[in-house]
C-alpha cells in the first residue's frame, strides 16, 4: 500500500501535465492560424479597392485569441421562413430571410441566435450572422459585430466569435450596415474578436 500511494500521486502529476502540455500546443496551434485570418483581412480591408479602409492608417484592434469562444453550434433551420427587416446605420432598413437558428453554449450557458439570408444586393443569398453583447459602446462598436458563416445541409458548424468583425459603417458612416436587433443579444461579455480602436 506504501508503495502504490506515491505511484497514484506521480500518475495525477503527470496526467496533468500531459493535459496542460497539449492544450499549450493547441493554444498555440490556434493562435498561429487565428493570427494568419487576422493578417489576411487587414491586408484586404487595408488594400482592396471593395474596402473603406483602403489606403488610410487605420489600425485594427482585437482581443487576444481565446478558444473559449470557439464553440460549436447545433443549427435548426426554420419550418416557416418569414421575412424579418432590420434598421441599418443610416437610419433605411435591410430585409432578410429569417433563415435558420444556431444553438450553442458559452461557459455555462446557452444561447440561441438567428441566422438569416440576405434577399436583396451584392449579398443575395449569402448568410448574415450578427450579434450584440455586453462590450458593446465600451469595447466595441455600439451596433454589434458579425461572424461570416455558411452551411449547406450541415447539423453543426464551427462559430468561432475571435473570427467577429466590425461592419464597414465603423470605419466610414457613407456605408449601410444592418443593426443587430434585441433577439441577436447575448447577455454576457464576449471578450474575442475585433474592439474598437480609440
Amino acid at each position: 500500500m506504501r508503495g502504490t500511494v506515491p505511484f497514484i500521486i506521480i500518475s495525477v502529476f503527470l496526467s496533468i501535465g500531459y493535459y496542460l502540455y497539449n492544450s499549450s500546443l493547441e493554444y498555440g496551434e490556434y493562435s498561429s492560424v487565428l493570427n494568419e485570418y487576422r493578417e489576411e483581412r487587414n491586408n484586404f480591408l487595408l488594400n482592396s479597392s471593395k474596402s473603406p479602409l483602403r489606403g488610410s492608417s487605420y489600425k485594427l484592434s482585437y482581443y487576444e485569441p481565446n478558444v473559449n469562444f470557439k464553440v460549436v453550434a447545433v443549427i435548426s433551420e426554420n419550418e416557416i421562413i418569414d421575412t424579418i427587416t432590420l434598421a441599418t446605420s443610416t437610419g433605411n432598413t435591410e430585409r432578410f430571410l429569417d433563415f435558420a437558428k444556431l444553438n450553442f453554449k458559452l461557459g455555462r450557458s446557452k444561447f440561441t441566435l438567428p441566422v438569416y439570408e440576405y434577399l436583396e444586393g451584392e449579398n443575395k443569398g449569402d448568410l448574415f450572422f450578427c450579434f450584440l453583447d455586453k462590450t458593446n459602446s465600451l469595447s466595441t462598436y455600439p451596433g454589434g459585430r458579425y461572424i461570416d458563416i455558411e452551411f449547406e445541409n450541415a447539423k453543426r458548424i464551427i462559430l468561432d466569435f475571435n473570427k467577429s468583425y466590425n461592419p464597414y459603417c465603423v470605419y466610414n458612416p457613407e456605408y449601410s450596415c444592418p443593426i443587430p436587433s434585441k433577439i441577436n443579444y447575448i447577455d454576457m461579455e464576449i471578450l474575442a474578436g475585433e474592439k474598437l480602436t480609440k
